[in-house]
């Protein structure tokens, strides 16, 4: 499951890296082998007509916030909250954009290319790009120390990144969400706890939240999703960043890690 390593990539991204494993308690274990649990199939069926909903959408927009625990001076966790609006062209096309309390991001591709624009420090680079989704987002992990929020939603089969590890999953107590009546189901494995909160009218995600239970601090990574566009006419220009006016072109890595 692809959000199992956004935490790192995350934390890589705004140097604090250093500052979460210093945190960690001398004597914290790897965690233990995954048990195998219990799969309710009314939460796996719930998790399938969600991801299926998204996986048959050929392009979609959605907007919300992000809330990212990372360490602050003396090692303890802090929430940071941050608004992105994010776009999907499948197989070929991704634009997403930050703002908020960690630096205004901008990162684009297009099929051919990726591009990033980090806006405070005036900073633009560019590189070439595999051709598809999901082949793009693991190399602008390495190249760029870059991980798109809830990427494991993103993909061409979102079933089998959300489910890949998960040993448990469980429905848990309807809840409101925004005013929304939703279902909510809980995935776990051994590195993780993941929850989704969907509506079942639309089959879409209205919150997620995932914990990372094998780390001392157990961080939490959670999002809200405000609002949902499902095959919108995107034209080729919302997966285009030319350099801005003003912008220095540096190279990629450089301009994904200026704000570290």
């Amino acid at each position: 499951m692809r959000l199992v390593t956004c935490i790192t990539v995350l934390l890589l991204a705004v140097g604090e890296g250093a500052a979460f494993a210093q945190s960690a308690p001398a004597s914290a274990q790897p965690a233990s082998a995954a048990v195998a649990g219990v799969k309710d199939p009314a939460a796996l069926a719930l998790l399938k007509r969600m991801c299926d909903r998204l996986r048959t959408a050929k392009t979609f927009r959605v907007r919300g916030w992000a809330s990212l625990e990372l360490p602050v001076a003396g090692g303890e966790l802090a929430t940071f909250f941050n608004d992105f609006d994010i776009s999907v062209r499948r197989p070929d096309g991704l634009a997403a954009h930050r703002t908020g309390d960690l630096p205004d991001f901008s990162f684009v591709f297009d099929g051919k290319t990726m591009a990033v624009h980090v806006p405070a420090l005036g900073k633009w680079g560019t590189t070439s790009a595999p051709s598809t989704l999901d082949e793009m987002l693991p190399v602008a992990g390495e190249e760029g120390g870059l991980n798109m929020p809830f990427d494991e939603l993103l993909v061409a089969d979102p079933y089998s990144a959300v489910t890949a590890g998960v040993n448990e999953a469980d429905m848990a107590e309807p809840a409101v969400v925004l005013g929304k009546k939703v279902e909510h189901i809980v995935l776990s494995s051994a590195e993780f706890r993941i929850e989704y909160w969907i509506d079942p009218g639309t089959a879409l995600p209205v919150r997620s939240l995932i914990v990372y239970v094998d780390h001392p601090l157990q961080p939490h990574f959670g999002v809200d999703f405000a609002e949902w566009k499902l095959d919108p006419k995107l034209p080729a220009s919302t997966f285009s960043l030319p350099k801005p006016q003003g912008a220095t072109e540096v190279n990629f890595r450089d301009a994904a890690s200026a704000f570290r």
